[in-house]
């Protein structure tokens, strides 16, 4: 998002604490998607998801603390999101008056630290998406995120099928390079674009 800062970790939990409002912009940009990927994969509900992610940031501006670490501030989110999403499926059990008892089920740390990586894999994902530029963040968007043909695709944009295939090949490409280079693994990539 043009005008957001990026913060140095220590500047941004000094910011957070202090109740920043370009700190909260920042929060937002890098946790917002995070926060409802993880949220969804639990309740499977997009528009609750959204709640929820909304809900955790929120809580945060509404009650500023001081974190240790980035990976604190990212665990306490992702608690809240969890939390949030449990709750919610508590009240839908309750609501329908059938299905298990929510008090039955129990998360393993193990799921549950999966999702919080998926979700951090997924949240690097589309912070490079959004780094490629414009024909080729085009094609990945309409493909992968939109989940269009590749005919429509084309057509919506304008181009040959040709060109399209070029395009998607080199955007592929740079995503690919641009992740291996952050540690995201081969075999993830490849189950993500094929």
């Amino acid at each position: 998002m043009p005008g957001v800062i990026p913060y140095e970790e220590e500047a941004l939990l000094t910011a957070i604490a202090e109740n920043d409002t370009a700190a909260y912009a920042c929060l937002y940009d890098t946790y917002y998607n995070t926060l409802v990927y993880f949220s969804l994969s639990i309740i499977q509900n997009q528009q609750q998801a959204e709640d929820i992610a909304t809900e955790c940031l929120l809580k945060l501006w509404q009650a500023p603390t001081r974190f240790e670490s980035t990976g604190k501030l990212r665990a306490y989110l992702f608690t809240l999101a969890r939390n949030a999403s449990l709750n919610y499926l508590k009240h839908l059990r309750v609501r329908d008056k059938h299905g298990p008892d929510i008090s039955g089920q129990t998360e393993t740390d193990v799921s549950i630290e999966s999702l919080m990586v998926e979700s951090e894999l997924m949240r690097l994902v589309y912070e490079e998406i959004a780094r490629l530029p414009e024909a080729y963040r085009q094609v990945v968007e309409l493909l992968y995120l939109q989940d269009l043909p590749s005919a429509d695709a084309a057509t919506q944009l304008g181009i040959s099928m040709e060109n399209f295939r070029q395009r998607k090949g080199r955007a592929i490409a740079a995503l690919k390079t641009a992740l291996l280079k952050k540690g995201v693994s081969d075999r993830f990539l490849s189950i993500l674009f094929f």
